[in-house]
């Protein structure tokens, strides 16, 4: 592996134990591979390697035992996390994943009602329960260190006699981690991924490859497991999700909009609605001065020419978009010709991609296709202000798909933003979503090809947002980027939540 092909994390990896004890099978460690941390009980200031640093929580002394806040453990030491709540909303148990080699992670459990935890499946006993103080998690750092092994000190004050510091000393293992990365699937945020992943690298050293394939193409490479990830505009089918062998998680990057764009002489705005869309693209309407399409664009004079329908020759998530619109606006259509990602047409020409669309119609009067907004805009093609659910014509918009996103989500965020209920949104929106296996340890994966993929979705779900809608997309509701970061979260290596 060349010097330049992969960066190299430090992660420490949390093990307190009294001061001296060595711990049967612990890593055996030199100087030089140390990290030296500094606590102050009460206080959220401490020291690592020398530097200042600030906790979220200041760790603290309960019937003599000294309790760590987790999300210290996490983010200054390298370990995941990840956490169980109940139906109230509060934390029931807690995982950790505690790097113990350069490819391997350790698996710890615990209970937040309970001094039993699980090490690797095996169950061990605390000393003392975790505690929840103030809405943070802190862990008993004997138990860490029973597991794994540092060296830890107390110095106490000498007016009271209590606990004032504690040194800890961590064993640190290097995990490579690479700065290439592979992804497939959707033209719909082709644009957007471009540039985003620009950013990505010039950020943070990690090159991102996107190949713009469609959504067929990227479920299938991440099927085959040739990608770190694949991109799609419709989540998974019933038979895709068997096919994968594993659970996927479903991260969404966007909400974008999928508009009706046609080449007419003139670029009129012209309106339509689903039944008059769904009688075009199954030639019942041919020309465009039928009566239908004249009754809802008073006004303008339509010409006596002949429609040409174009739609994706590619297994398609925009044409999951667009037909799942058509199915839940018209009964006729839904019978008839249904919807999913790749169809049996009844008339018209195929294009790959959106691009491929938006080619054609550009290329042939009298054409009528459906591409994401930003290739519409692109191409300098003209598109359809639609009549929604409420009977209102609205136009494809930042602010208009983004309402279409303002409904209740499920966890799993695999939903249909179309023809929503409301009054202002437009009824061809969507979600587009990354596809990633829960379970990163598969077909040879390394534990520096998940840290690699988790931190580009966290990215993607925070920084990445600024990007959205300089090119068009509408940037993700903070209640979808809660749940996402969520799904993220449990992303595991090895049944280990995999470190950040």
């Amino acid at each position: 592996m060349s010097p330049t092909g992969r960066r190299i994390l430090s992660i420490a990896l949390v093990a307190l134990i009294a001061s001296g004890l060595v711990v049967p099978g612990a890593l055996s460690v030199s100087a030089a591979s140390t990290k030296t941390i500094v606590l102050t009980i009460d206080s959220t200031v401490a020291t690592m390697a020398g530097s200042p640093v600030n906790l979220d929580a200041a760790p603290f002394m309960v019937s003599g035992r000294t309790m760590l806040p987790i999300r210290f453990v996490a983010e200054a030491v390298g370990a995941g996390v990840s956490y169980r709540t109940k139906a109230n909303g509060s934390v029931s148990q807690v995982s950790l994943g505690l790097p113990d080699s350069p490819a391997t992670l350790k698996t710890v459990t615990l209970s937040l009602d309970s001094t039993t935890a699980t090490v690797d499946g095996q169950a061990v006993t605390l000393d003392t329960t975790p505690v929840i103080r103030q809405g943070r998690t802190f862990l008993p750092i004997r138990f860490i260190a029973e597991q794994l092994g540092a060296k830890v000190t107390w110095v106490a004050d000498p007016s009271t006699g209590r606990t004032r510091t504690v040194t800890i000393v961590l064993p640190v293992i290097n995990v490579q981690v690479p700065t290439q990365m592979s992804g497939a699937g959707a033209t719909f945020p082709l644009p957007l991924y471009t540039k985003m992943f620009d950013v990505y690298n010039s950020s943070t050293g990690t090159r991102v490859n996107y190949q713009g394939i469609g959504s067929g193409g990227g479920i299938k490479a991440l099927t085959d497991k040739t990608v770190d990830f694949g991109a799609s505009d419709a989540f998974l089918t019933v038979a895709e999700t068997a096919s994968m062998g594993a659970p996927v998680l479903h991260i969404p990057t966007c909400v974008g909009a999928v508009v009706l764009t046609y080449n007419l002489d003139g670029n009129p705005t012209l309106r339509f609605d689903a039944k008059t869309v769904s009688d075009i693209y199954m030639g019942t309407i041919t020309r465009w001065n039928d009566s239908r399409i004249a009754a809802l664009n008073p006004g303008i004079t339509l010409p006596d020419q002949a429609i040409t329908t174009v739609h994706r020759s590619d297994g398609s998530g925009t044409t999951s978009i667009f037909t799942n619109y058509l199915s839940m606006a018209v009964a006729t259509w839904k019978s008839k010709v249904g919807a999913g990602k790749s169809l049996s047409w009844p008339v018209g020409l195929g294009g790959k991609g959106n691009d491929g669309v938006a080619g054609l119609v550009s290329q042939n009067k009298g054409a009528i296709g459906y591409v994401e907004l930003v290739y519409a805009i692109s191409s300098k093609l003209s598109y359809a202000t639609m009549r929604n659910s409420t009977g209102n014509f609205i136009v494809a918009s930042l602010s208009s798909s983004g309402r279409a996103a303002q409904i209740q989500l499920p966890d799993d965020l695999k939903v249909l933003l179309m023809n929503t209920s409301d009054a202002q949104a437009y009824p061809i929106a969507a979600f587009t979503w990354l596809l990633v296996y829960r379970e990163q340890k598969y077909a040879g994966r390394t534990l520096g090809q998940a840290i690699a993929l988790k931190r580009l979705l966290n990215w993607t779900l925070t920084t990445a947002q600024s990007v959205n809608e300089g090119l068009g997309y509408g940037k993700l509701p903070a209640t979808a980027v809660a749940k996402a970061q969520v799904l993220v979260e449990s992303m595991t290596y090895g049944g280990a939540p995999i470190p950040d």
